[in-house]
Protein backbone atom coordinates (compact mmCIF):
# COMPACT_ATOMS: atom_id res chain seq x y z
CA UNK A 1 0.00 0.00 0.00
CA UNK A 2 1.38 3.45 -0.79
CA UNK A 3 2.50 6.20 1.91
CA UNK A 4 0.05 8.31 3.42
CA UNK A 5 1.25 12.13 2.10
CA UNK A 6 2.56 14.29 4.99
CA UNK A 7 -0.45 16.33 5.54
CA UNK A 8 -2.69 13.00 6.25
CA UNK A 9 -0.33 12.08 9.30
CA UNK A 10 -2.34 11.79 12.77
CA UNK A 11 -5.44 12.93 11.42
CA UNK A 12 -8.56 10.92 11.81
CA UNK A 13 -11.64 10.38 9.60
CA UNK A 14 -15.26 11.67 10.46
CA UNK A 15 -18.22 9.42 10.61
CA UNK A 16 -18.99 9.89 7.12
CA UNK A 17 -15.45 9.36 5.96
CA UNK A 18 -15.16 6.50 8.12
CA UNK A 19 -18.08 4.87 5.84
CA UNK A 20 -16.28 5.53 2.29
CA UNK A 21 -13.05 4.61 3.43
CA UNK A 22 -14.64 1.17 4.62
CA UNK A 23 -16.26 1.17 1.30
CA UNK A 24 -13.14 1.99 -0.77
CA UNK A 25 -11.20 -0.76 0.95
CA UNK A 26 -13.76 -3.11 0.47
CA UNK A 27 -14.26 -3.09 -2.99
CA UNK A 28 -12.52 -5.60 -5.20
CA UNK A 29 -10.01 -3.34 -7.64
CA UNK A 30 -9.10 -1.55 -4.38
CA UNK A 31 -11.27 1.55 -4.73
CA UNK A 32 -14.16 2.92 -7.16
CA UNK A 33 -15.95 5.86 -8.76
CA UNK A 34 -18.21 8.04 -7.01
CA UNK A 35 -20.94 5.94 -8.51
CA UNK A 36 -19.19 2.50 -7.27
CA UNK A 37 -19.29 4.36 -3.76
CA UNK A 38 -22.92 4.88 -3.93
CA UNK A 39 -24.07 1.91 -4.57
CA UNK A 40 -22.25 0.67 -1.26
CA UNK A 41 -24.64 2.30 0.84
CA UNK A 42 -28.15 1.16 2.11
CA UNK A 43 -31.18 3.15 0.44
CA UNK A 44 -31.72 5.65 0.98
CA UNK A 45 -28.72 6.51 -1.31
CA UNK A 46 -26.68 9.95 -0.03
CA UNK A 47 -26.98 12.61 -3.47
CA UNK A 48 -24.08 12.42 -6.10
CA UNK A 49 -22.50 15.40 -5.07
CA UNK A 50 -22.25 14.89 -1.28
CA UNK A 51 -20.08 11.47 -1.56
CA UNK A 52 -18.37 13.44 -4.46
CA UNK A 53 -17.61 15.97 -1.69
CA UNK A 54 -16.13 13.84 0.78
CA UNK A 55 -14.20 12.03 -1.39
CA UNK A 56 -12.51 15.42 -2.59
CA UNK A 57 -12.02 16.55 0.89
CA UNK A 58 -10.55 12.32 1.40
CA UNK A 59 -8.10 13.32 -1.28
CA UNK A 60 -6.96 16.68 0.35
CA UNK A 61 -6.68 15.31 3.54
CA UNK A 62 -4.04 12.30 1.69
CA UNK A 63 -6.06 8.99 2.31
CA UNK A 64 -7.32 9.00 -1.12
CA UNK A 65 -6.10 9.16 -4.66
CA UNK A 66 -7.91 10.49 -7.49
CA UNK A 67 -6.77 9.10 -10.91
CA UNK A 68 -8.50 9.03 -14.15
CA UNK A 69 -8.64 6.52 -15.98
CA UNK A 70 -8.35 5.68 -19.82
CA UNK A 71 -11.56 5.64 -21.40
CA UNK A 72 -12.86 6.83 -18.57
CA UNK A 73 -13.73 10.88 -20.26
CA UNK A 74 -14.51 12.68 -17.12
CA UNK A 75 -14.79 10.13 -14.22
CA UNK A 76 -12.38 9.79 -11.30
CA UNK A 77 -10.97 6.56 -9.66
CA UNK A 78 -10.48 6.59 -6.02
CA UNK A 79 -8.37 4.39 -4.14
CA UNK A 80 -6.81 4.30 -0.42
CA UNK A 81 -3.70 5.63 -0.07
CA UNK A 82 -3.24 3.89 3.72
CA UNK A 83 -4.39 0.25 4.14
CA UNK A 84 -7.48 -0.35 6.73
CA UNK A 85 -5.18 -1.82 8.95
CA UNK A 86 -2.27 0.65 9.06
CA UNK A 87 -5.13 3.44 10.03
CA UNK A 88 -6.50 1.05 12.67
CA UNK A 89 -2.61 0.92 14.02
CA UNK A 90 -2.40 4.87 13.92
CA UNK A 91 -6.34 5.75 15.26
CA UNK A 92 -5.35 3.46 17.88
CA UNK A 93 -1.58 4.85 18.56
CA UNK A 94 -3.45 7.90 18.94
CA UNK A 95 -5.80 7.12 21.68
CA UNK A 96 -3.23 5.02 23.10
CA UNK A 97 -1.08 7.85 24.20
CA UNK A 98 -4.08 10.47 23.80
CA UNK A 99 -6.11 8.91 26.28
CA UNK A 100 -3.94 5.97 28.08
CA UNK A 101 -0.30 7.72 28.76
CA UNK A 102 1.09 5.54 26.43
CA UNK A 103 0.15 2.58 28.33
CA UNK A 104 -1.07 -0.82 26.68
CA UNK A 105 -1.78 -2.12 29.91
CA UNK A 106 -4.12 0.76 30.76
CA UNK A 107 -6.25 0.02 27.35
CA UNK A 108 -6.99 -3.25 28.43
CA UNK A 109 -7.56 -2.53 31.74
CA UNK A 110 -10.37 0.14 30.40
CA UNK A 111 -11.91 -2.47 28.61
CA UNK A 112 -11.97 -5.29 30.74
CA UNK A 113 -13.97 -3.09 33.31
CA UNK A 114 -15.82 -1.04 30.48
CA UNK A 115 -16.75 -4.15 28.31
CA UNK A 116 -17.55 -6.57 31.61
CA UNK A 117 -15.65 -9.27 29.52
CA UNK A 118 -16.83 -12.72 30.02
CA UNK A 119 -14.97 -15.56 31.95
CA UNK A 120 -14.30 -17.10 28.62
CA UNK A 121 -13.13 -13.94 26.87
CA UNK A 122 -11.04 -13.35 29.97
CA UNK A 123 -9.46 -16.78 28.71
CA UNK A 124 -9.06 -16.56 25.64
CA UNK A 125 -7.38 -12.57 26.37
CA UNK A 126 -4.61 -14.69 28.38
CA UNK A 127 -4.67 -17.31 25.93
CA UNK A 128 -3.40 -14.67 23.43
CA UNK A 129 -0.95 -13.07 25.62
CA UNK A 130 1.03 -16.03 26.13
CA UNK A 131 0.99 -17.24 22.35
CA UNK A 132 2.25 -13.79 21.52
Amino acid sequence: MAVMKKNSENKTLTKAEMEIMNYLWNMEEGGGTVRDVLECYPDPHPAYTTTATFLKILTQKGFVAAEKRDGEGKTFFFRPLISRDDYRRQVMSDVKNSFFDGSVKSIVRFFVQEEKLSEDELKELLAMTRNH
